[in-house]
């Protein structure tokens, strides 16, 4: 039995109320928006449309987690209670929304074992007998989507091989580790909704006073073609860098109640226009113009690889962070990028049959050697997303990067596309990181009781030289890591995991790792498109080189 993220949907109960100087509503309007049922039900399931240009629309969450949200429009707003096409209400310059009898959802967990393409019969059925000979029940979800353009019909589906269901999510990551270093299972968690968060939104008009209850969720729109501003978004990925901006979107704004019963805005968007405010915000605009084709390209292959795929519990597809792509609205446009975008409009790769997309994922900077998919991430072996050695690179490190060549592959600054001109981005290139043994207590995958840090010892690397699996000897405790992005994290941060460590600590008894990259280095490179594109290669040729083997082809 499939668990698609469209079988989680529950109706939610909706209702509508005003207040305000000089405001009448009849009961009939309440009566005429039922559809606002269905819109809800729309915020959860991998559906998407097209405009009248045959572009997608696309939901990308902005921010989760709010108290209270102010949006801003120069020309005034228009709330829709029902979305797009049912009521509306004509509106100041300035509005609050606020939240109140809000209830967060109640979810329960599967550990995902495996994922395959939906049209890998033989393999899953292979892999349901092996799991039920480790005394496995599996259970299949279906996540992606499956649309038609143009004649063309892409299917981004994927079957996800599950096991147990946990009412707690601590328990469903306790399982998951479990299952992960016992089997190897993937070891993701993948969300079922038993009830959906609910909540009254109260949206007031600081100009005139008029106040919308309304159930679940509350479009807006602005009026003219300046779009709507959002305060106090919050910027950056990690911790210590985040900031607020003020931030104007195109399209819609929506307002809902994310899974903790608190308020999250959305971007009903166009997918130009995401792309418009994502490209920047992803490379430089003062790239050359292959690059930036390259980049917009790779971005619209992910934006639709994504959807239906993450935020299954969340009322939108994708998120505005690093976790799906950095997208900072209509504030970050540059001419450059936007050019890119047009003169791209509808390019995405295609594998060889022609009906999957390619997962056109991408990294600041490669260190000059791309890495195998599956050795960043527990999956199979993409044959679009092979580890190879950039332009430029010599014959000697071209096979691979391995024991026998390491040092001198990351002491010698090899030359490739890879290796930025610009001295301020040439530490993406090669770095030293040096680590107080103290630093590294409380830092993910560390636990209590670890001590001061001794040691680091790489078990595997990767065909670009990266660790996949690391000891660390600490005063208190000895454990290994494994996976890319566990490493760099557990490490204070790395720019990537393909590093060495000095054979001695340095005079402040710190120990010193000498790396290269800046990434996971899977896909694209950044830089190195941005090296080939000033050596004179097109976009055509640079994604040829990262995506081996896809074909371009366009969609609208």
């Amino acid at each position: 039995m499939l668990c698609a993220r469209r079988t989680f949907v529950q109706t939610l109960s909706c209702g509508l109320a005003f207040s305000g100087a000089g405001l009448l509503v009849p009961q009939d309007v309440l009566a005429s928006d039922v559809s606002l049922r269905e819109r809800v039900d729309m915020l959860y399931s991998n559906k998407f449309t097209f405009n009248h240009r045959g572009q997608p629309q696309i939901t990308v969450g902005l921010m989760e987690g709010q108290q209270q949200v102010f949006l801003d429009a120069p020309a005034g707003m228009l709330a829709l209670p029902s979305g797009e096409g049912g009521t509306s209400i004509s509106g100041g310059t300035r509005w609050r929304i606020k939240l109140t009898r809000s209830q967060p959802s109640r979810q329960r967990f599967r550990v995902v074992l495996e994922a395959f393409a939906a049209t890998d019969i033989r393999a899953i059925d292979r892999a349901v007998k092996a799991w039920a000979k480790k005394g496995l029940q599996t259970r299949e979800c279906e996540v992606g989507a499956l649309f038609g353009v143009d004649g063309a019909v892409l299917d981004t589906r994927r079957i996800l091989l599950t096991a147990g269901l946990h009412p707690s999510e601590a328990d469903a990551i306790a399982q998951a580790k479990l299952l992960r270093r016992q089997h190897g299972a993937l070891g993701r968690l993948h969300p079922e909704i038993e009830q959906r968060s609910s909540g009254t939104l109260v949206a007031t008009d600081l100009d005139r006073g008029t106040e919308i209850r309304a159930q679940g969720v509350l479009w807006f729109s602005g009026r003219g073609k300046s779009g709507i501003t959002v305060r106090d978004v919050v910027s950056g990925s990690t911790i210590g860098t985040r900031s607020k901006e003020t931030r104007r979107y195109h399209g819609q704004i929506y307002i809902a109640v994310d899974r903790r019963g608190k308020l999250c805005v959305v971007n009903l968007v166009n997918e130009s226009d995401v792309l418009a405010g994502l490209v920047p915000a992803e490379i430089f605009a003062s790239a050359p113009s292959a690059a930036l084709q390259a980049q917009a390209i790779a971005a619209r292959g992910q934006l639709l690889a994504k959807i239906g795929s993450r935020h299954l519990d969340d009322p939108f597809l994708l998120c505005s962070q690093q976790h799906c792509q950095v997208y900072a609205g209509a504030n970050k446009e540059h001419p450059r990028t936007n050019r890119a975008v047009q003169r791209t409009l509808g390019q995405v790769l295609m594998r060889p049959g022609a009906d999957q997309l390619v997962d056109t994922v991408y990294s600041a900077n490669s260190g000059g050697h791309g890495e195998d998919n599956e050795q960043v991430w527990p999956s199979h072996a993409d044959p679009q997303l092979r580890g190879r050695a950039d332009g430029l690179v010599a014959e000697k490190f071209r096979r691979g990067i391995n024991s026998s060549n390491l040092h001198e592959w990351i002491h010698g600054l090899p030359s490739s596309y890879s290796r930025p001109k610009t001295e301020s981005l040439r530490s993406s290139y090669r770095w030293t990181h040096a680590i107080d043994p103290a630093s590294i207590s409380g830092n993910p995958s560390i636990p209590r009781g670890f001590g001061l840090l001794r040691a680091v010892a790489v078990l595997a690397r990767g065909r670009s030289g990266r660790a996949t699996s690391v000891r660390l000897t600490g005063s208190g405790a000895q454990i290994e890591i494994a996976g890319e992005l566990r490493i760099r994290r557990a490490l204070g941060a790395l720019k990537s995991s393909m590093f060495v460590s000095a054979p001695h600590p340095d005079a402040y008894g710190r120990l010193v790792l000498y790396g290269g990259g800046h990434g996971h280095g899977v896909g694209m490179c950044q830089h190195g498109a941005m090296g080939m594109a000033g050596a004179g290669h097109s976009s055509a040729k640079i994604l040829e080189h990262y995506y081996f083997g896809s074909k371009l082809a366009k969609l609208w």
